[in-house]
């Protein structure tokens, strides 16, 4: 290969840090939502993994619509350009929710401005690889090291909530987005246009910005209906997988062939995010309750635990970059579905390490965090084993007319997962604010020992699945 073809696009490095400083305001929302709901509103466990349930639900559903709008109306770069600004409004709302009548509306407008965002950054780097580049799987992991060092700079957020209190952190969060949109704007006169749209009239553009904000107001409500939440999700999901499943079966023979896999990667997918979003939900709470943040004499904040799942990536991610692409030149890139076996796995390993660790307390009934900083690097495996590769095979996959909808359909698996990782995190949940340690830690152990035996079950189930696949794709 000479110099030329190992170049990756030129666009390659803005996108990297458009997405970063998204990433960043977005997980500093996230990674404090739970705690600011049990802390600040004095909301029950219960309550809080419902609203951070239906959040992480909404937040991946919403960019299935995003990408179609992409794909049909708006373009990828005037989406991107319309989720940046929906998100800056969205944290600088959270920043001033003390008034709690702010809380649910500014959780709405993030919701809208990722579904627009988030899967078309994605997307869009895609069209700047040929489908047989190599570099591709690469690429989408340099990219998510850039997602990464985004999540990692939220960890610093714990400090900064501490000195100068939750608004003026949250307002940090719609700044960054800010330096994110000015990145992108720079960075425009390097993409490659692959799409060919028909010019968009601005009073069609006023009235897409008029169901924007009329689902800002529709999903503030649903956040105050939890009921109408638990039920309605679920049966969209159930509609989703209907069309999913006749929208394969109107592929030719070949791409029909290459969206059964797809699909396949895409539920099995549910499983892992459902696991991996009890950072911000179980294990959350359980870090803020029951772990000692004194290690080697440096004091650290719940948040700095989540943010250390993506200095792992971005330290071991590299080394699957490389491994990626030296293993597609000597044709012995395991398929995808080999990967997520793996990644699902590793993440019932993290979990199997979070419940041993509620048996090795201190006298003070707290846990040594080293035991979750391994637990971490475990389920950060599975998630580079999983989460890049699926974006890619996405953008391989797919029938090139339904990237942007398929984009947007890997991130409703992950909603499911998000919603599910509210259900399951109720398992969790403590009661009685005045249970003691040792009952805190029994419940917490009970809850992780389920997450590790869940992920055992499902990857040797996917194995099995991936037997079958190959016979599919060689007919």
């Amino acid at each position: 290969m000479d110099a030329a073809q190992s170049r990756h696009p030129k666009v390659l490095p803005f996108l990297f840090l458009t997405e970063m400083w998204e990433r960043f305001g977005f997980y500093v929302a996230q990674g404090l939502l739970v705690l600011y709901m049990t802390r600040f509103y004095g909301f029950s466990d219960d309550l809080s993994y419902t609203i951070s349930g239906i959040f992480a639900g909404l937040v991946y559903i919403s960019p299935f619509i995003g990408g179609f709008l992409a794909d049909r109306m708006l373009g990828y770069q005037t989406a991107i350009l319309w989720g940046g600004l929906f998100l800056v409004f969205g944290y600088a709302l959270l920043a001033l929710s003390s008034h709690a009548a702010l809380f649910y509306p500014a959780l709405a407008t993030i919701i809208i401005g990722n579904g627009l965002l988030k899967p078309n950054i994605s997307s869009l780097l895609g069209t700047q690889y040929a489908t047989d580049d190599p570099r591709r799987d690469s690429g989408f992991t340099i990219f998510y090291i850039g997602i990464n060092i985004g999540a990692a700079l939220s960890g610093l957020s714990g400090y900064v909530k501490n000195a100068f209190g939750w608004q003026i952190t949250f307002a940090l969060a719609s700044l960054g987005m800010v330096i994110g949109l000015i990145t992108f704007l720079n960075g425009i006169r390097f993409i490659k246009n692959t799409q060919t749209l028909k010019p968009v009239s601005f009073r069609l553009k006023l009235q897409l910005l008029f169901y924007c904000l009329l689902a800002i107001a529709g999903v503030s409500l649903l956040f105050k209906i939890n009921v109408l939440a638990n039920w309605l999700l679920p049966a969209t999901g159930i509609i989703l997988l209907v069309f999913l499943i006749v929208l394969t079966l109107q592929q030719n023979a070949e791409y029909r062939k290459r969206m059964i896999v797809l699909n396949t990667l895409i539920i099995s997918s549910i499983v892992f995010w459902m696991l991996f979003l009890q950072l911000f939900n179980s294990a959350n709470l359980y870090i803020d309750r029951l772990v000692d943040k004194n290690l080697f004499g440096l004091q650290l904040t719940t948040t700095v635990f989540y943010a250390s799942e993506s200095v792992f990536i971005i330290l071991l991610g590299p080394f699957f970059a490389w491994s990626w692409q030296t293993l597609a030149h000597n044709n012995k890139n395991p398929s995808p579905i080999t990967k997520f076996v793996l990644g699902i796995f590793c993440a019932g390993l993290g979990f199997l390490v979070m419940g041993i660790s509620t048996h090795f307390s201190d006298a003070a009934g707290l846990i040594n965090p080293l035991w979750i900083f391994f637990a971490y690097l475990l389920i950060t495996i599975g998630e580079l084993l999983l989460s890049p590769i699926g974006l890619s095979a996405v953008t391989l996959l797919a029938p090139p007319n339904l990237i942007g909808m398929m984009m947007g359909i890997w991130f409703v698996a992950t909603g499911f997962g998000g919603i599910f990782a509210g259900w399951i995190a109720k398992l969790s949940s403590i009661p009685d604010a005045a249970a003691s340690t040792a009952q805190k830690l029994a419940i917490y152990q009970a809850a992780f020992y389920d997450y590790a035996y869940l992920a055992f079950f499902i990857a040797i189930a996917l194995f099995f699945v991936q037997i079958g696949m190959k016979k599919i794709m060689r007919t």
